[in-house]
């Protein structure tokens, strides 16, 4: 059996990183361990996040482990460090891992992705929002042609 950890990058907004968890687990996806990556602007959205997608998991029968980390603002040498830390780790646990940019900011996604050179990254996942009329809502109650995935190594994409 495979096992997958997920790591998500909070930005801006909180909505973005639930509601694109909930999408993925609405196409069969799950995760045993999810790690949540913010900057210390965002910090006092986490408890927030975390306890969403722990109710969000909980309504699926998962029990994830979740973990967060913070990092300083635009600390993209901090957190290539702790990324290429996390992915080494799962790596030799024997992770399949999944990548959520679509929340985060600059410092924290290139600092994530560039990590694919030296590991098994599984996919890559942005979720858009094509109506700024519906920025503060959970997934459900957005039409769900307003918000495409894409999946930037390949497979499981919606829309262009």
């Amino acid at each position: 059996m495979v096992k997958v950890a997920y790591i998500t990058l909070l930005g801006r907004s909180p909505w973005a990183v639930v509601n694109t968890y909930y999408k993925l687990l609405t196409r069969g996806g799950k995760a045993e361990r999810i790690y949540v990556f913010t900057e210390e602007r965002y910090r006092h959205n986490l408890p927030k996040v975390v306890e969403a997608i722990r109710a969000i998991s909980e309504a699926y029968n998962l029990h994830p482990a979740i973990e967060t980390e913070v990092v300083p603002d635009y600390g993209f040498f901090v957190a290539d460090r702790k990324f290429r830390e996390l992915f080494t780790k799962l790596e030799r646990e024997g992770y399949r891992m999944g990548l959520d940019i679509t929340s985060g900011r600059k410092a924290l996604v290139a600092a994530a992705i560039v990590q694919i050179r030296e590991f098994p990254v599984a996919f890559i996942v942005y979720m858009g929002l094509l109506d700024r009329d519906f920025p503060d809502r959970p997934y459900m109650m957005i039409p769900t042609h307003m918000q495409p995935i894409k999946n930037f190594l390949g497979d499981e994409s919606e829309g262009d």
